[in-house]
């Protein structure tokens, strides 16, 4: 007695479990259209919208349209055979293993009717339905007969040559139908830019799908053509030895991996948080943390790359681009899938890929940073004609809390004269009651700290104004650049003691600068003294006014 070799029914169901989502299943549709040089490629989800919140968006079905070469009878006959392609192990294109279409059908629904006709034939129909095939009512695919679609269909393609898949019975359906149509565009999109980038349309419920970049250097087709385009890097070439069996005889050993990167624009990231912006989602930069890796111009993943072994991918990521692109005869290398889905590579590619793509990605990060910073700093500047806040109020009120001696270098200085002075340089395009502000705060505590900007070395300035002193920030100087770096960082991990942590540090530099301000503020500038002995007392009256100060704020925040 004869055993099967698979028992068809078991074997469906199993096959039917294969790793798809729902976009990688209508994806293998597509590319099989991209191989058939179509120039129109049309995906329709016939569903009934919802009503109400509590309504499902059932699919009737998804049709699959394009106006390709069309397939001879043969070939129809036996395209919804597991493991039949015309094109298997061709690595020129984006097909290769001869599973995807039909396991992806299978995955998704019970029933897929294909019509396809050639430019000198008739429209020829097959059909497969695994519910007739689980029942025993069906144990061969049908030989294509001649029939024309019905107008349903028959608008999907050109009726002249063309392709029409539809997919019925659909039992698989991940969610509410407009939420998949939504998500196709945006899949659809990236996936196949360098298609849509040249001469290929795709249409999805009558709608153009327009490209994505994740680059978001070419804006051409995309949804927002007037963007400036993102800064992209020079590309890095890695070259990979390619699978002895994979080799063709007389031609290469090593195949070239592709590494494209850039920094998005400076006004689409103008400052922390502007990723959850409205403007940053209508244009994806929201989903945009991670690598795209294309293989033969089609998008083959997209995300966090598993096991990544340079620094964890976070939010702040989304603002640089990373295209890693391959030739197909790498696919061992990168680990692809009969499905064309979650392409991920091997170990020591992935260190290879790291070791090329860190730098630059630090070199981004620092430049958003920076940017944020700078940003930041002339926002607080601006801000002075509103308010007199600075951020600083803590290490000025433990430094008023605090008992030192009266000032002796500006003991000649008229505070009234100076502060209004100090106020008026500093607010001087804010109105008449706000600069007024200003000079009252300057002279009710003896430190107040602002953040400035300017060129030049100095980190940081001084004014002394008869008993009380203002101090400066240059912001941008690398010492406050690298302590935002730092306490970003903290505040980043999204933990309590972190972000007190970057608070206290902040503090601790406001006292460490106002302690040297008072040791300063000690010396007559009537007085001379040697080098050797200026340094040896300025050592310790800054020590001494910083323990002080310190003490203070410990105290003043055990009580608050």
């Amino acid at each position: 007695m004869s055993v099967s070799l698979v028992e068809n029914g078991a074997a469906l169901q199993s096959m039917r479990n294969s790793d798809f989502d729902a976009y990688s299943a209508y994806g293998e549709i597509i590319d099989n259209s991209i191989q058939a040089d179509a120039k129109i490629i049309r995906v329709h989800f016939d569903y009934v919208p919802a009503t109400t919140k509590r309504d499902k968006e059932g699919l009737k079905y998804v049709a699959f349209g394009d106006d390709g070469e069309g397939m001879e009878p043969d070939v129809l006959h036996r395209c919804l055979q597991l493991g039949y392609s015309s094109r298997y192990n061709d690595r020129s294109g984006i097909g290769r293993f001869g599973v995807g279409g039909i396991l992806a059908a299978i995955n998704q629904c019970m029933k897929i009717e294909m019509y396809s006709k050639v430019e000198t034939g008739d429209w020829l129909y097959t059909y497969v339905d695994l519910g007739q095939i689980m029942k025993g009512e069906m144990s061969h695919i049908p030989e294509p007969i001649v029939q024309t679609p019905p107008d349903e269909f028959l608008k999907f393609s050109n009726p002249e040559h063309g392709t029409i898949a539809i997919w019925s019975k659909y039992d698989r359906q991940p969610t509410n139908a407009s939420e998949i149509v939504y998500g196709m565009h945006i899949w659809t999109g990236r996936t196949y830019r360098y298609f849509l980038w040249e001469d290929t349309k795709i249409v999805i419920n009558d709608k153009d799908v327009l490209a994505i970049d994740p680059l978001y250097c070419c804006v051409e087709k995309t949804k927002h053509p007037e963007t400036a385009p993102a800064n992209l890097y020079d590309p890095i070439e890695i070259s990979w030895p390619i699978a002895e069996d994979d080799r063709i005889d007389g031609g290469p050993s090593d195949s070239e991996i592709t590494i494209k990167m850039s920094l998005l624009p400076e006004e689409l990231r103008p400052n922390r948080g502007a990723g959850n912006s409205n403007n940053a989602k209508d244009r994806y930069i929201d989903k945009n943390e991670g690598f795209s890796i294309i293989r033969n111009k089609r998008e083959v993943f997209f995300g966090r790359i598993p096991y990544w072994p340079g620094k964890p991918i976070q939010e702040i990521d989304r603002w640089w681009g990373c295209e890693i692109s391959f030739d197909a005869v790498l696919d061992k290398e990168f680990t692809v899938k009969n499905i064309k889905r979650g392409a991920v590579p091997v170990k020591e590619l992935k260190k290879a890929l790291k070791d090329k793509i860190e730098p630059t990605r630090n070199t981004c990060l620092g430049k958003v940073r920076e940017h944020w910073d700078e940003n930041k700093a002339k926002s607080k500047i601006n801000d002075k004609d509103n308010t007199t806040e600075t951020g600083h109020e803590k290490a000025e009120k433990a430094a008023q809390k605090t008992k030192t001696p009266k000032n002796i270098i500006d003991k000649k200085k008229n505070i009234n004269e100076e502060a209004e002075k100090v106020s008026n340089q500093w607010a001087e395009h804010a109105d008449e009651q706000q600069r007024r502000r200003w000079e009252e705060k300057f002279k009710s505590q003896p430190f107040s700290l602002l953040d400035d900007e300017w060129k030049g070395p100095e980190f940081f300035e001084t004014t002394h104004m008869g008993g009380s002193s203002v101090l400066k920030y240059n912001k941008r100087h690398d010492f406050f650049r690298k302590i935002d770096e730092i306490r970003v960082l903290l505040h980043e991990k999204n933990d309590d003691n972190d972000d007190d942590a970057a608070e206290q540090l902040k503090d601790l530099i406001d006292l460490l600068l106002i302690s040297y301000a008072k040791a300063e503020a000690m010396f007559d500038d009537e007085f001379e003294m040697s080098a050797e002995k200026f340094i040896e007392q300025i050592r310790m009256s800054w020590g001494n006014y910083l323990s002080n100060y310190i003490g203070t704020y410990e105290k003043q925040n055990q009580t608050e």
